[in-house]
């Protein structure tokens, strides 16, 4: 006899000595096929979930790193502007205080002068010329009420 009947029997065999049958091997293999499947579906809908979340939390990570970065910026640029004020109130400072400052002809012309002894003699001059000029005053007037 052959393992198949051939008695109409849906493709059923006979018993096997190990305990297989076709219908038996084959819901076995679906079932192993059906586990893997589902283990597949799990692992796919796991590793899904897992790059969700990376990718949310990447974005939260960026998102976070452009703030502090328009912060950055922000407080830098704040920062650029008061040194520049600094910068200018210096400047200012120090052009208005070389406004008063002798420039280069002018103390070359002085140094000259001072080399040469220039204007010294002039003051004792004019100091003589005064007291002369009181003298006369004073005698002008003791000639006036002396007549």
């Amino acid at each position: 006899m052959s393992p198949v009947s051939g008695g109409g029997g849906g493709g059923h065999t006979e018993k096997d000595p190990s305990g297989w049958q076709i219908d038996t091997l084959k819901e076995h293999v679906e079932a192993l096929i059906e586990g893997a499947d589902t283990r597949y579906e799990q692992r796919f809908l796991a590793q899904e979930k897992a790059v969700r979340e990376a990718l949310a939390a990447q974005e939260k990570a960026v998102t976070a790193a452009l703030t502090a970065a328009e912060k950055a910026v922000a407080v830098a640029e704040r920062n650029a502007e008061e040194w520049r004020k600094g910068a200018n109130e210096w400047r200012g400072s120090m052009t208005d205080r070389e406004r008063n400052f002798v420039s280069r002809p002018e103390f070359d012309s002085l140094k000259e002068r001072l080399d040469r002894n220039e204007g010294a003699g002039k003051g004792v001059k004019d100091m003589w010329a005064w007291i002369i000029a009181a003298i006369m005053a004073l005698a002008a007037v003791a000639a006036f009420f002396m007549k």
